[in-house]
């Protein structure tokens, strides 16, 4: 999937019936007003001027952070209209928004549609019945599998939002929902940890011992878990994690769980830790061996992990004497080659991979 070039409106819990126990978009998009529909046009034009073109690439609007199909119809139209003068111009060639799984119908999909919709991203967050209900997010697994129904019979690309550590989850869970996303088959998929954020319910059932957010590692290893499984099956994972904003602080607006700043950089250095892990276990190493790791430039930080915990790791679990890194370009994408005094072991990552196929 070439990655497009998202231009973002953010609608802050514009639209959205409920308030998910997790929820306050106006922390995490860091915008109080809704955007006006007359505000766009320059906004579109002064974020070209900034932005990375090529020709052919893919440039689009999005609507992001609240609901979009449940806003007033009126509203729906006067955005719509907005970006759709933006695609008659050139600017742009497709048009985003997410919204929930239980705000779409034949009528709805039909107003997208005339207005040049490209991209729907669904807020399914979890496919377990009661991790949604303790969420207070106001759909179930049915509503989910109805409107992913409903847009396959258009020609719209269709993503997943999916939350890792909601109240209820567990590891079982995240691993029922990573099942049934491979199941739907989504053309991409995003994947987020819960947070606890001031202002939200969960801050409250944190505070008064109901709700215990899950650590930096768990997160971390079942969003790997997850790459790794949508990876096999050729499912596009766009993001992990929130985006790096002032505001998501423990001096500010996060309370407590699992939020790094390149949480998505830990993640693909776990899934590669496990990856060298199953090397070694291939060349059986002696203690006290050297090791050589070949491998793409481009994954020198996966490899090496945050603060050299990867290597730090295999030196202790392995009982190596040295790690000598080699990047080097003839290694393809994420494979490694891995070297000790008398083996060697290529490690393709699609191979690797076959460990996350769904039994």
């Amino acid at each position: 999937m070439e990655k497009p070039l998202i231009i973002p409106f953010f609608i802050p819990h514009a639209g959205c019936p409920f308030t998910c126990v997790y929820c306050n978009q106006w922390k995490i998009s860091r915008k109080e007003e809704e955007i006006k529909p007359e505000e766009i046009d320059q906004y579109v034009e002064e974020y070209l001027k900034k932005a990375r073109l090529w020709p052919g690439r893919f440039v689009e609007i999005a609507f992001y952070g609240g609901s979009f199909t449940a806003l007033p119809p009126e509203k729906q139209v006067g955005l719509l209209q907005a970006a759709a003068a933006q695609k008659k111009k050139g600017r742009i060639k497709g048009i985003r928004l997410s919204t929930r799984p239980d705000y779409l119908d034949e009528e709805i999909l039909a107003r997208l549609l005339s207005y040049g919709v490209t991209t729907v991203e669904l807020g399914v967050q979890s496919l377990v019945d009661e991790v949604l209900a303790k969420a207070c997010r106001g759909h179930d697994v049915a509503d989910t599998a109805r409107a992913l129904s409903l847009l396959r019979k258009y020609p719209l690309q269709v993503g997943y939002q999916l939350m890792l550590g909601l109240p209820g989850d567990s590891s079982s869970f995240a691993r029922l929902t990573g099942k049934k996303t491979v199941e739907a088959r989504p053309d991409f998929v995003r994947i987020y940890p819960a947070l606890v954020l001031q202002g939200t319910t969960l801050a409250q059932w944190y505070r008064e011992g109901s709700y215990t957010p899950w650590s930096l590692q768990q997160a971390v290893q079942l969003a790997a878990y997850w790459l790794g499984v949508f990876s096999f099956y050729q499912i596009p994972v766009i993001r992990m994690g929130l985006q790096a904003v002032d505001n998501l602080s423990p001096e500010k607006d996060l309370v407590a769980g699992p939020y790094h700043p390149a949480f998505g950089e830990l993640v693909e250095s776990r899934l590669m830790l496990e990856q060298m892990c199953v090397g070694l276990g291939e060349l059986q190493a002696r203690a006290g061996d050297p090791l050589t790791v070949f491998f793409h430039p481009r994954v020198y930080s996966q490899v090496v992990g945050q603060k050299k915990e990867n290597l730090c790791f295999l030196r202790e679990k392995y009982n190596l004497a040295k790690i000598n890194l080699m990047p080097k370009e003839g290694v393809q994408g994420n494979d490694l080659e891995m070297r000790t005094t008398l083996q060697v072991v290529r490690i393709k990552r699609q191979d690797f991979l076959e460990r996350y196929r769904i039994r």
